[in-house]
């Protein structure tokens, strides 16, 4: 499971040894403010978009980890069966993906997470 977590201004998310070595990078940042939605997907295999990019790798039915190309950007995907898959929208303009694909242990811990980071960056302003 990815672990994500808040650290000043940025999200960061920390994927197990098994998907970074897939992925070819151990974490992901990006600007907390740059969040534009977070939802869950209860089939993780229905928030792969667009194809394959660079540092993709997958088992089929039961792992994608690295990056996805479409016609608005690049999406970084960490996902496995084992659970749903958290969805966290971005401004790609203001970020280097428009949508991180994520396998979290508690989605909803982390939407409210995000949601709290948020309101915290927009009260600071």
């Amino acid at each position: 499971m990815v672990r994500v977590q808040v650290v000043g201004d940025q999200l960061v998310a920390r994927l197990p040894w098994r998907l970074a070595l897939a992925a070819g990078r151990r974490t992901v940042r990006v600007p907390v403010d740059a969040v534009t939605d977070v939802r869950v997907e209860n089939s993780w295999w229905r928030a792969l978009r667009g194809s394959p990019g660079r540092h993709y790798r997958f088992r089929a039915a039961r792992w994608a980890a690295g990056e996805r190309t479409h016609g608005t950007g690049r999406d970084f995907v960490a996902l496995a069966q084992s659970g749903p898959a958290l969805l966290i929208d971005l401004e790609h303009w203001r970020s280097p993906y428009a949508r991180l694909a994520l396998t979290v242990e508690d989605p909803a811990k982390v939407i409210s997470l995000l949601k709290n980071s948020a309101r915290k960056l927009s009260q600071s302003v």
